[in-house]
């Protein structure tokens, strides 16, 4: 009978919906560098669409921060730095971004580009 029981028991949890909502936590969006505008500084905001060429998605906004880690072909390096090969690899065709950003707080923690 106690088995019969739990077995009911796992049953009916099975078929009840779930409760809870499934949220993003952090978004990791692939992006041409040249659909991306940098601030002056890590105190700013980033802008940048989640697509190559043109497209019709829109631009998201989100901002840089002191702890936002940036780097350039596998390799960290200051903001600074990051700027001045930014400028260079956006121009080429073939190059990619990896903007990881917090979805609650629209934060950047890592922007990654590469030739």
């Amino acid at each position: 009978m106690t088995v019969r029981a739990l077995l009911i028991a796992a049953l009916l949890m099975v078929a009840q919906p779930a409760s809870a909502q499934i949220a993003t936590a952090v978004a990791a969006v692939e992006a041409s560098p040249a659909n991306i505008i940098l601030p002056g500084d890590t105190d700013g905001m980033i802008t940048f669409r989640p697509c190559d060429g043109d497209c019709d998605e829109d631009y998201v906004r989100v901002r840089l921060s002191a702890g936002t880690k940036f780097t350039v072909n596998g390799k960290a390096v200051k903001f600074a730095d990051f700027r001045r090969e930014f400028a260079t690899i956006k121009r080429n065709p073939e190059s990619y971004a990896l903007v990881t950003y917090e979805t609650k707080t629209n934060t950047v923690t890592s922007i990654e580009i590469a030739r």
